[in-house]
C-alpha cells in the first residue's frame, strides 16, 4: 500500500527549535516523531511512501534515506509554497497512479493505537474517502465532522460553533475520486486548497465518506505542549529496563529506561522516565515524565516533564527545570543570581546558556 506523508510544515509553533531542524524529527520519548510515524505505517501494511516537503528540507531526507530501515521504499517531491492540505496532496500525483488506494498522512501525527485497524476497514470498504476522527472537548482549533448512518455528512474547518466534537485527525484513506475533488475546489478565505473542502465535495456529489474513530492517545506534535503530551504517552508506553549502571545511593522508582553504558550516581530517578546510552546523571532529581538524549550529561539538576536531546550538559542549575524541550548539543549553566522558581525553556540545537568561564 502506498502513503503520502504531508511534512513541508514549517514549525512556527516550535521556534526556536524548528530553525534547526524540522518539527518531524524532534524526539519523543526517545524516538524522533517521523521514526514513531513510519513504523505504524509498516505496522499497517504500508510498502511505498512519498514525502512532500518544503523546498528548503534536507535534514528530513537525510534521516529517512531510501526507509530500507521500515522496510518502505521512499520517494520525494517538494511543495514549493505552503498553499494548503490539497494542494501538497496534489504536488504527489503522480505517485498514485490509476484506481490505486492510498493513505494520507499528516508527518507529524502521533496516535497510540496505530493506524492497522483503521487501514484494514478502509481497504475492505468502498468508500471513496475515510477519516479517523476523535472526540474532543474544544474542537474548535480542528476540522469537525458531521455524521449519519454511518457516514460523513459534513464538514467544518476549525468552526466557531461546532457541530460536532468529532475532530479530524491527520490521518486520510483516498480513492482515486479525491483527483477530481482536488481539481475542482477553489482556494479557502485563507487562500489555501483545504482538504476538508476536497472531501466535502465528494460528500455533496454523493460519493461515501467513511469514518473510523479513535478513543486512544492522539497528538499533533506541532507545539511544545503537544510534543511533551506525546513524550509522556510513549514514556508510559515503551517496553525497556535497565541497562545501565545505577549506584546505591540512587532511588530509581516506576517504569525507568536507563540506557547501555548510562551512568546514574547519586540520583532520585522517578518514572515513567528514560535516560539515553552513555548519559551520565550525578546529583540529581529526574522524573516523572523526563526523556533524556544519549550521551546527555545532567549534573546537580531538578527536571520534571521534559525532553532533552542527546549530547547536552545541564549543571547546576538552581531552579528546577518544568515543562522544558532542549535542543541537541546545548549547554545550560546555572545563573549566578537565578531565584528557584521553575524554569520553562525551548532551546535550539547547539545553544549555550549560563555563565561563561571565570564567572
Amino acid at each position: 500500500m502506498k502513503a503520502v506523508l504531508l511534512c513541508a510544515g514549517e514549525g512556527t509553533r516550535l521556534r526556536p527549535l524548528t530553525f534547526c531542524r524540522p518539527k518531524h524529527l524532534l524526539p519523543v520519548g526517545g524516538r524522533p516523531v517521523l521514526d514513531r510515524v513510519l513504523s505504524a505505517l509498516a505496522e499497517a501494511g504500508v510498502d511505498e511512501a512519498i514525502f512532500v516537503v518544503s523546498p528548503i528540507e534536507r535534514a528530513l531526507q537525510e534521516f529517512v534515506g531510501d526507509g530500507s530501515r521500515w522496510g518502505i521504499s521512499t520517494d520525494y517531491c517538494v511543495q514549493s509554497e505552503p498553499k494548503g492540505l490539497a494542494h501538497a496532496l496534489g504536488c504527489a500525483r503522480g505517485f498514485v497512479t490509476g484506481e490505486e488506494r492510498f493513505l494520507m498522512y499528516l508527518g507529524d501525527d502521533l496516535l497510540g493505537d496505530g493506524v492497522a485497524e483503521f487501514v484494514d476497514g478502509f481497504m475492505a470498504s468502498d468508500a471513496a474517502a475515510s477519516l479517523i476522527v476523535k472526540p474532543v472537548e474544544d474542537p474548535r482549533a480542528f476540522g469537525v465532522v458531521v455524521v449519519e448512518d454511518g457516514q460523513v455528512v459534513r464538514l467544518v474547518e476549525k468552526p466557531k460553533d461546532p457541530p460536532s466534537d468529532l475532530a479530524i485527525v491527520g490521518v486520510y484513506g483516498f480513492g482515486p475520486e479525491i483527483w477530481e475533488a482536488v481539481d475542482s475546489i477553489t482556494p479557502s478565505a485563507r487562500g489555501e486548497l483545504e482538504i476538508t473542502d476536497a472531501i466535502d465535495y465528494l460528500v455533496h456529489t454523493g460519493r461515501c465518506v467513511g469514518y473510523h474513530v479513535t478513543e486512544g492517545f492522539w497528538a499533533d506534535a506541532g507545539s511544545p505542549e503537544a510534543l511533551l503530551a506525546a513524550n509522556q504517552y510513549f514514556l508510559a508506553a515503551d517496553e525497556g529496563g535497565i541497562e545501565g549502571d545505577v549506584d546505591a545511593d540512587s532511588t530509581v522508582e516506576g517504569h525507568v529506561v536507563i540506557g547501555r553504558d548510562a551512568v546514574v550516581r547519586g540520583c532520585r530517578i522517578t518514572g515513567p522516565c528514560l535516560i539515553g546510552a552513555g548519559a551520565v546523571v550525578q546529583g540529581s532529581t529526574i522524573g516523572p515524565h523526563v526523556a533524556i538524549g544519549d550521551g546527555c550529561v545532567l549534573r546537580d539538576v531538578r527536571v520534571r516533564d521534559s525532553i532533552i536531546d542527546e549530547e547536552t550538559l545541564v549543571a547546576d542549575m538552581p531552579s528546577p527545570l518544568e515543562h522544558c524541550v532542549i535542543g541537541r548539543r546545548v549547554q545550560l549553566r546555572g545563573l549566578r543570581d537565578t531565584s528557584s522558581a521553575p524554569l520553562t525553556m525551548l532551546l535550539a540545537d547547539d545553544s549555550v546558556v549560563g555563565p561563561s568561564n571565570g564567572e
